[in-house]
Formats: C-alpha cells, structure tokens, sequence
C-alpha cells in the first residue's frame, strides 16, 4: 500500500442553522485516508456521515478547515472543477437507491453514461453498456422494467 495520502481533513468544522436548531455535525474533524486504503464510516443516526461525505465530495462547503483530495484544496477549486473531479474520481455506495421511477432498468444504468460530458458516449453506444452490465448481473430479462417492477435485490 502507497503512503500516498489521497483525502486529508484538517480540523473540519460544519455548522447547520434550521432556525430553530444550531447543529454541529463536524466539529475539529481530522481525517487522512491513504491511495489504496478502504475506509468505512460508520456511527449512529445524526452524527454527521452524510455532511462528512458531502464534504470530502465538494458537495457541502465547510464552515473551517481544509480539505485535500489528491493534493487539491477543495475550496480552492470552481464548482465546475469540483464538480468535473467529482464525476470522473469519485462514487457513492447508497444505503436507498435512488432510482428514477419513470425509467427502465436499462434507461436508469445509461443515465450516469450520458451526463458524463468528458467521455462523451452516444446514446447507442450507452444503450449497449446498460444491457450488458444488466446482463452481467442475470439482471437482462428486466431491462424493461421499471423499478417498482423489480424487487429489492434486482433494484
């Protein structure tokens, strides 16, 4: 395994104000993830996993501190860069699914292929993708189906 730290985190601190309500969800976070390292968050309901990984994913800004993804300072970075690093390095593993109701199996998998701009794959090209990779899952007698039509371990 590389010492090549990939995620670093520097006394973090995340403050959300409902009105009513002022919630610390980071408070004095530090966190350093090595390349090749697997990490699991973990903790109970309302202790800031979710606001930690919008975070370190550049979708929620920080109140203090520094975060570093691969050497870059994320606040440093335009929304169109953070956004661009976002989809070309990083991904999410979803407790829910989040599934567009209205789509098929096969239209829900080609989504994510036709809004990634930098590879720029024609929607034929994707089609085939998303049946293949429904196919690798036993999943190519549903590639019609909406989501509701398919069970839980199908979705």
């Amino acid at each position: 395994m590389s010492d090549n730290i990939i995620i670093r985190a520097e006394d973090v601190q995340k403050t959300y104000n409902t009105g009513k309500v002022i919630v610390q969800a980071l408070r004095g976070l530090d966190l350093e993830v090595k390349q090749g390292e697997m990490v699991a968050i973990m903790g109970p309901s309302g202790c800031g996993k979710t606001t930690l990984l919008n975070s370190l994913s550049g979708l929620d800004a920080i109140d203090e501190g520094v975060i570093e993804i691969d050497g870059r300072n994320l606040a440093k970075m335009s929304d169109k860069e953070r956004t661009a690093y976002r989809a070309a390095n990083m991904g999410f593993v979803f407790q829910f699914y989040n599934l567009l109701p209205v789509l098929t199996a096969a239209e829900n998998v080609e989504m994510p292929l036709l809004l990634d701009y930098k590879s720029r794959i024609k929607p034929k090209e994707a089609r085939k993708m998303a049946h293949e990779a429904l196919a690798a899952v036993g999943l190519a007698d549903q590639v019609d189906q909406r989501p509701t039509e398919l069970s839980g371990g199908q979705q």
